[in-house]
């Protein structure tokens, strides 16, 4: 007798498409629970953000989520089909932080989102949405902090370069104090504003102040200053460092060197500025 032949499937071929079928019928009614379950979330404590104001990316999450589903790659974290789901998470993440909203609000979407979902579907699948939904929940956590640091970076960054003194201390004395921990960028652009002063003024030295400038930005005051150096090449100003710990006194000292200009480091901040005030009135009574 012939044996009947049965068709056998991988099981990602038939449950996968079953998941996407219920997600795809039912995504308004998920929605809609959603958005109460969210609203009223115990997670949540500030409630900075409302439900509607994040219903269209929610709307994606399911889209894509479907889509996933539809891949047959049983939901597993940072495959392909994932993919799509953890990008939208991470996007989720930033955009709760530049609302001032706190993780547990981006928390709190992803998570009702699972149980809202969870519920419609087998056993089998909520499993497998659980383990997919606590790693988007950890995507766009981490992707929330990123940004809320980033974002006190560029702030900080910003006082620092509106708020660090460049000034003519007297006539044709331009110099510049750094302080804190600026980035290289900020160090640079300080630094442009100096070199300019100098111009401006016919300065014949430039003092660079860096008492109180923090040890961990050494690297990034060699970065900002190489910019520097790039413009005041082939100039006559003369730098004057004071107050600089010895790496960072010798780092400037070889790079200003490289570049033909003239250098020299003053443990002193009065003896930096009694030298500049010397080459000054010595110009000036050259030209007279």
């Amino acid at each position: 007798m012939a044996l009947r032949s049965v068709a056998c499937y991988d099981r990602t071929v038939t449950e996968g498409p079953g998941l996407a079928a219920v997600i795809r019928e039912r995504s308004s009614e998920i929605l809609a629970s959603w958005i109460v379950r969210f609203e009223r979330s115990p997670l949540r404590f500030r409630r900075a953000s409302k439900a509607a104001m994040h219903t269209a990316q929610v709307a994606n999450l399911v889209e894509a989520l479907c889509v996933a589903a539809a891949a047959g790659d049983e939901l597993r974290p940072g495959t392909d089909a994932t993919r799509e789901l953890e990008r939208s998470a991470a996007f989720l993440g930033a955009q709760f932080s530049s609302e001032g909203a706190t993780g547990f609000d981006a928390a709190a979407l992803l998570l009702e989102l699972r149980d809202v979902v969870a519920t419609m579907v087998s056993t089998e699948d909520a499993a497998k949405l659980t383990r997919l939904f606590e790693w988007l929940t950890v995507v766009a956590c981490d992707t929330f902090a990123a940004s809320g640091l980033q974002s006190l970076r560029e702030r900080v960054s910003d006082q620092l370069e509106l708020g660090t003194p460049v000034v003519e201390l007297l006539p044709k004395v331009p110099a510049v104090f750094l302080v804190g921990s600026p980035s290289g960028s900020v160090v640079d652009s300080l630094l442009s504003r100096a070199w300019m002063l100098a111009v401006g003024t016919g300065a014949p030295c430039l003092i660079v102040d860096t008492v109180v400038l923090a040890e961990s930005a050494v690297h990034a005051f060699e970065a900002g200053y190489q910019g520097f150096l790039e413009q005041a090449e082939g100039s006559a100003l003369q730098v004057l460092l004071s107050n600089a710990r010895r790496p960072l006194r010798e780092k400037a000292a070889d790079a200003t060197s490289k570049v033909g200009l003239a250098f020299q480091h003053f443990d002193r901040l009065d003896s930096a500025v009694a030298h500049s005030l010397e080459r000054a009135g010595h110009l000036l009574m050259r030209r007279t």
